[in-house]
Formats: C-alpha cells, structure tokens, sequence
C-alpha cells in the first residue's frame, strides 16, 4: 500500500493519543500502558466523543475500537475523512475477517491491529502511520493474502441488499426494486449471513450496523446532508 511519507519523530513520546473503546476496564488498562511512553492519553467511549476531540486539535493520533454507541468508528473515520481530517488513525480490534479489515481501511484508517497481538506491535504501527505509512498486523496480512476476494469486500448488491433489509423491506420488495429474482435476493442474505457469521436476518443488521458496513439510521442521513453542506 503507497502513502505518502511525511516527516515525523520516530518516537512516540510527544505524541497525545486518543484511545476510543466502549469497554471501559479495557481502555483504561491500555491506556495505562500508553501513557508511559506518549505525552498524553485522552480516553473516549463512543463515536461522537471520537469526532469532537479530532476536530477540535486535542490529539495527534487516533487509536479506537470499531464498535462503539451510537455509531461505528469506520463511521467516524468516513465523516472525519469528508470533512477532511488528515489525522493518523489505528484501528485495534478483535476482528480478523478480511472484510472488516479492508472496510477500515478504505473508511481511512492508516492502520490495524489485532487485539491479540503484543503491544510491542500496536507501538510500531503508532510510529509507521506518524511516519505517513500504513500498518497491517503482520499475522492478519497473511490472512489477508490467502482469502479469497469474494471475503475482501461486499458488493454492490450485497450492500444494496442488506441497506433494504435495513429500511424494513421484505424480500419480494427488494427484489421488486432491483430487478432480480425472489431467489437471487435470497442467495445474497445466506451470503451476507455466512459473512458476518449470524443466523437472522435482524442479527445481520444488528451486526453490518454496529461494525460501520451500513448506515445507522437516522445519524447517518442526517450526517450526510450535513458534510454535503461542508464541501
């Protein structure tokens, strides 16, 4: 992956983190562990709190979960993104599935790091996205390299498909709005179930909502009008 290299200290002991986790005992034992060699630890438990302490200049790096109240960081990352927020920003999750990966990623993370990984690794991910690089756990690279790319990413369909389902649709009207076949609408629900590991429809939704793949109604359509506003 390219990235642009900007000139940064190879040491993180002046950097300010901001840590977002929505699991408290967690977060505050890492940051217990962050603050002996940062400046400073500011700790946040959901995406709005993420959103207001990036835009208003507290922190130099972004170290946050994925799911988080009332929406996804990878929802987060997309607005700050949009509103054109250039801050590094390290993902640190338990979830290894390709898709969630590439989804952070393209959301505009700069890194990602397993939760199950030593934190000698988080630290050297902090130091190659200061340094304007992009940092993928070693393990999960590997993961990545070997699934097929059916598991990389959902498609157009599929995301067209689990966004109806999320708006209340039954499967003759999705299929009735795109086109396609009662069948076909249906192939694409097992696909998206298998995915994201879940057995019902509303677990799909519960699930593609809180890991940031679809939209959270009404936050998200209220937020788009706004950054339209902003561009």
């Amino acid at each position: 992956m390219k990235a642009t290299v900007r000139s940064s200290p190879k040491s993180t002991r002046r950097l300010r983190i901001l840590l977002a986790d929505e699991h408290r005992c967690v977060a505050e034992g890492l940051a217990g562990l962050l603050a002996k060699r940062t400046a400073s630890v500011l700790l946040v438990h959901d995406g709005e709190a993420l959103m207001e302490a990036v835009l208003a200049g507290q922190v130099d790096l972004v170290i946050t979960d994925i799911a988080m109240p009332p929406f996804s960081a990878l929802q987060a990352l997309k607005r700050l993104r949009r509103q054109g927020s250039t801050i590094p920003i390290v993902v640190l999750s338990t979830h290894s599935e390709p898709l969630i990966v590439r989804e952070a990623m393209q959301a505009g993370a700069n890194g990602y790091v397993l939760k199950q990984s030593p934190s000698s690794e988080l630290f050297t991910a902090m130091v190659e996205v200061i340094a304007g690089n992009q940092f993928i756990s070693p393990q999960l690279m590997a993961t990545l390299l070997a699934a097929p790319e059916s598991l990389h990413r959902l498609t157009r369909r599929q995301r067209e498909v689990i966004e109806s389902m999320a708006r209340g649709k039954r499967t003759s009207e999705i299929a009735a709005d795109l086109g396609i076949s009662v069948r076909t609408v249906e192939s694409h629900r097992q696909s998206l179930l298998d995915l994201l590991g879940v057995h019902s429809g509303v677990a799909l939704i519960r699930e593609a909502e809180r890991l940031g793949l679809i939209p959270i109604a009404p936050y998200d359509i209220e937020a788009a009008a706004e950054d339209e506003q902003l561009l």
